[in-house]
């Protein structure tokens, strides 16, 4: 996982934030959003953010000083979840305890956004014991990456709610970051996703051409680890979104084997591969590149697809609302939303 200070950026960051989170958006654009998606409420300045810790736990307690912390200083107040400060082998808590955590913030009305303090291993475990109904009716901000993709994908996939997947609260809380997160569930701004900073990948593009549908994805090794469950959605022209870290090419090249052969890319309108980090294999000389990888699953399609996105394990990392409709450009490597993520 990533890190950098919080410290060094937060003084700044809450100034920029606040001062256009204020910003008014176009109503009239969500008029005709498909019928079935379900949009939370924008963030705002003084509403309340619930930390959870739906996976596994904080090692070092300062973590949870420090991102209370940034929050607070970007103008929300915190409420701190049962299990943040607790540990249970290699999960926060025990399964029943930690859905009842996140569920709890679901409920609470004062709550308006629910942030994971980290992933790990874990939120498959909580599934049997969510209420999604109560989850639906209950619609607001969620956010996390890593081992949260589970939650983001399995919620928005049984409700309709657009999830976000974006900065953990062990995660950097740079500037960069910080614009993205701002600008799609305080803004409420029908995003262009495009890198601009210096230390971005450059844009591998697979297959050319545009192509639109429903954001679905995240972690690759936790799609494929929900393969065969009914917590994944139709993925009829949907757009997939995929990343991951600490995984050799043989190891991706059987998680995207096993999408492949469960019929998940035969569906799609396009791909679009975010950051994979540290996945270089250990013995170069007898493997092939991740590159090589991604040729091979990958250039036989007919859809656009591209890789180099600002999703994942990065310290510069977008936020991407799970369940809305976007265009992607695949030569241009840019992810537009069609409709504002919040209302």
């Amino acid at each position: 996982m990533e890190k950098l200070s919080r410290r060094s950026f937060v003084p700044m960051l809450g100034t920029v934030l606040l001062g256009a989170s204020c910003l008014s958006f176009d109503e009239n654009v969500l008029e005709d959003l498909p019928k079935g998606i379900l949009l939370p409420s924008r963030l705002k300045k003084g509403d309340k953010i619930g930390i959870c810790a739906p996976a596994g736990p904080i090692r070092d307690l300062t973590e949870v000083h420090d991102f209370t912390a940034v929050l607070k200083n970007l103008g929300f107040r915190v409420k701190v979840g049962a299990n943040v400060a607790e540990s249970y082998g290699y999960f926060s808590a025990d399964d029943k305890a930690r859905a009842s955590e996140f569920m709890s913030l679901i409920e609470d009305d004062d709550v308006k956004g629910i942030f994971a303090i980290r992933g790990g291993w874990g939120c498959a475990r909580m599934l049997p014991y969510l209420d999604f109904g109560i989850i639906g009716r209950n619609p607001k901000v969620i956010l996390g990456f890593s081992d949260v993709t589970t939650l983001l994908n399995a919620i928005t996939a049984k409700t309709g709610l657009v999830t976000f997947h974006g900065p953990s609260g062990n995660s950097s809380w740079n500037e960069y970051s910080v614009s993205y997160l701002q600008k799609t569930v305080m803004d409420a701004k029908r995003v262009e996703y495009r890198n601009s900073s210096s230390e971005d990948a450059p844009i591998i593009t697979y297959q050319t051409g545009k192509a639109s549908g429903q954001l679905y994805g995240g972690n690759l090794s936790v799609i494929a680890s929900l393969i065969g469950s009914s917590y994944l959605p139709d993925w009829k022209g949907k757009i997939l979104f995929l990343e991951d870290v600490n995984e050799e090419p043989y190891r991706i090249d059987r998680m995207l084997t096993q999408l492949d052969l469960a019929g998940v890319f035969d569906w799609l309108a396009g791909i679009v591969l975010g950051g994979f980090r540290k996945c270089e294999a250990e013995e170069p000389a007898r493997s092939f590149t991740l590159t090589q990888v991604f040729e091979q699953h990958f250039s036989k399609r007919n859809y656009p697809i591209f890789h180099g996105a600002q999703i994942g394990h990065l310290q510069n990392k977008f936020t991407i609302p799970v369940g809305q409709v976007a265009e992607i450009n695949a030569d241009a490597g840019t992810i537009y939303l069609s409709y504002p993520a919040v209302s």
